[in-house]
């Protein structure tokens, strides 16, 4: 049982057909797949010098106070999972819809501290690259994330 010609002209036009319309797709898309560099990240920017460290202890006294808004890089499900008290959804891998959604509250904040995961986590050191591009300079980074703060006994929100 082999293909004959007419089936392998279909074949080749459903191939066709599915790349037409992922590329298309792609094209559109927000956040777009690339398409003629490798998918692994980039080495990431070092960070401004304004931009400084804080710890999970930093956090906890400056979250009631007005103007501070806590923004956790972390994708939604992990967000939604549990995290700090009061801290808004900025996911880096959103960035783009999420940014347009909360700009108005970013910019109207006396402080912004962007918090992921844990050290290793690159994702909040690159939200507040992008945020520093956007224009907001009263940025701190909380790289301890959600391990420092749930191993110091810190509330988690969810």
């Amino acid at each position: 049982m082999g293909l004959n010609r007419k089936d392998g002209l279909r074949m080749l036009a459903l191939a066709a057909a599915a790349l037409a319309l992922g590329l298309g797709a792609n094209f559109l898309a927000r956040e777009k797949l690339p398409l003629l560099r490798p998918l692994a990240p980039e080495p990431a920017a070092e960070l401004p010098p304004a931009i400084g460290e804080v710890d999970a202890d930093f956090v906890a006294t400056v979250l009631a106070a007005p103007g501070t808004l806590l923004l956790d890089a972390r994708a939604g499900e992990a967000f939604h999972a549990g995290h700090i008290p009061g801290a808004l959804s900025l996911p880096l891998g959103e960035f783009s819809r999420a940014f347009a959604a909360l700009e108005p509250r970013l910019r109207q904040a006396g402080l912004l501290v962007a918090y992921c995961s844990d050290r290793a986590c690159g994702d909040s050191p690159e939200l507040a690259r992008r945020l520093w591009a956007q224009g907001l300079k009263n940025l701190l980074l909380f790289k301890g994330g959600m391990e420092e703060w749930t191993e110091k006994g810190h509330e988690v929100e969810r």
